[in-house]
């Protein structure tokens, strides 16, 4: 297993600035087998990590770190305290021997331009001063003790690696909630070309039929298609049995939560195990308990309801039958609320077939418009098989122009002028552009009615993520739907 390069490249953008500088000057001397720093970083991070990427199992390494790295300033100290007692000053065992040594060979000048002082004794002096503001301080790293160059490169390069995952694995805490699987935001592709949500909630009317409940989503004027939700007659979540309210951006959240928590049982169970204050939290920052109670809701509602996408012609052959959940369950145990969910099976082909997109975290965090959210990870497929399969023009730009109806195809669009739906789209595309997030520019030619999208390239670590060899893009199920649609 390989950790993400963009990964990495964010963790060596966030490395303390001190580990930067003494790997830049000691590369050759004692790092000479890694071709840069985050080559480094990822052998580090697969060495003391490996597979082992939750909170509580980071928080548990970090500790055996920073414990390890306690006992090894104290071996230390005491080494150096019974080396002076054992040998003389000039003996090449005496912690202090260089000095001496270079006090005797040097030009004074050159003595008090590596040590700023003129004498050995003064100089001992405020290395002991030094060597005791270092023990004292815990965040103090190893490398930064002031006698590291007597040690071996052995040594040093365990040193540096225990301060390296110390300092990581502070930076995953911060950056990513302590789970390294959060710096993505993946969804699966399933979900992309079909439109199963809307910026914001509102209600569809609903129709009772033999055994549930039906509405039909209009997106779009769709010649000979229908599309629709299911929920089961005995669902206990349906507030209103009037009405339906259709799947948000805050569904999809709660979604993408999900993947980003997934555990190595689910391979076998296909359930998440997952506290409801965590989903609540990916909605507000600090949840009340009304959001938690929403979060269940919503859960219990995915579960409950089935897509189904037929032809006019023939509404008895679906040309699509989709569940999010089996089922979910709500149990409370030592006071806390949790949620069991158990993924359906074309989510589930998709999680371990890794028929996934995926964006930044921190990108897809800054997007504040609910649309432009729903429509990030549309824009990283794009963006994906245009870096495939087209050259970008003479500005280094991906471009490829989409009619109104590539929208409605994925996006449940609430109001069904057209007019009030382009300017939507008009502002999240801004916004977009803005942040410099997926596209540099774009232009609306209304008299086409057609958005002209300029998507930036992938960068080297992107494709390297993105575009596995041995994953082909818009194959098997996805390619169908967009069939279906066309």
């Amino acid at each position: 297993m390989a950790y993400p390069k963009q990964l990495i490249s964010s963790l060596a953008d966030n490395l303390n600035e001190a580990l930067v500088n003494f790997f830049e000057i000691e590369h050759l001397k004692v790092f000479p087998i890694y071709s840069n720093l985050n080559d480094l970083i990822a052998d580090t991070l697969w060495e003391y990590v490996k597979e082992e990427t939750g909170k509580s199992e980071l928080k548990s390494i970090y500790g055996v770190q920073v414990k390890m790295r306690r006992q090894k300033k104290s071996r230390w100290l005491k080494a150096q305290q019974e080396n002076i007692e054992k040998y003389e000053i000039t003996n090449k065992k005496h912690p202090f021997y260089s000095i001496q040594h270079n006090f005797e060979i040097l030009p004074g000048h050159s003595f008090l331009k590596i040590y700023d002082a003129k004498d050995v004794e003064s100089t001992i002096k405020k290395y002991n001063t030094a060597i005791n503001e270092w023990a004292q301080n815990d965040k103090s790293l190893l490398i930064e003790y002031p006698l590291i160059s007597d040690k071996t490169r052995n040594q040093i390069m365990s040193s540096f690696q225990i301060d390296l995952i110390i300092n990581l694995i502070d930076s995953i805490i911060v950056y990513w909630d302590g789970n390294i699987e959060a710096y993505f935001a993946k969804k699966p592709e399933i979900l992309l070309d079909t439109p199963f949500f809307a910026p914001n909630r509102y209600s569809v009317p609903l129709q009772k039929s033999v055994d549930s409940y039906v509405a039909d989503l209009i997106s779009f004027d769709a010649e000979n298609t229908v599309f629709q939700m299911l929920v089961s007659g005995d669902s206990e979540h349906i507030e209103d049995r009037q009405k339906l309210k259709v799947f948000d951006s805050k569904d999809n959240q709660i979604l993408l939560t999900l993947i980003n928590n997934i555990k190595l049982d689910f391979y076998e169970s296909r359930a998440i195990t997952i506290e409801i204050g965590t989903l609540a939290k990916a909605l507000n920052s600090r949840p009340n308990k009304r959001c938690y109670e929403d979060v269940k809701t919503r859960l219990h509602t995915m579960a409950g309801t089935t897509f189904r996408l037929y032809s006019k012609d023939n509404p008895e052959e679906a040309l699509l039958t989709f569940n999010f959940f089996d089922n979910v369950m709500t149990p409370e145990k030592d006071g806390k609320e949790y949620a069991i969910v158990t993924f359906g099976n074309i989510l589930f082909d998709a999680v371990t077939k890794k028929q996934m997109i995926a964006v930044t975290a921190s990108s897809y965090n800054s997007l504040e418009l609910d649309l432009s959210r729903l429509l990030y990870h549309n824009l990283q497929k794009e963006r994906i098989t245009l870096s495939s399969s087209s050259i970008p023009n003479e500005d280094g730009y991906l471009v490829k122009s989409y009619d109104y109806s590539y929208f409605q195809r994925i996006i449940l669009f609430k109001k069904r002028k057209k007019a009030d739906n382009i300017l939507l789209i008009k502002q999240t595309l801004d916004e977009f552009v803005e942040k410099k997030i997926a596209l540099a520019k774009y232009e609306y030619q209304q008299s086409k009615g057609a958005f002209t999208l300029y998507f930036y390239n992938l960068t080297d670590d992107e494709k390297s993520d993105l575009i596995p060899k041995n994953y082909e893009m818009g194959s098997g199920t996805q390619l169908e739907l967009e069939d279906i649609w066309e």
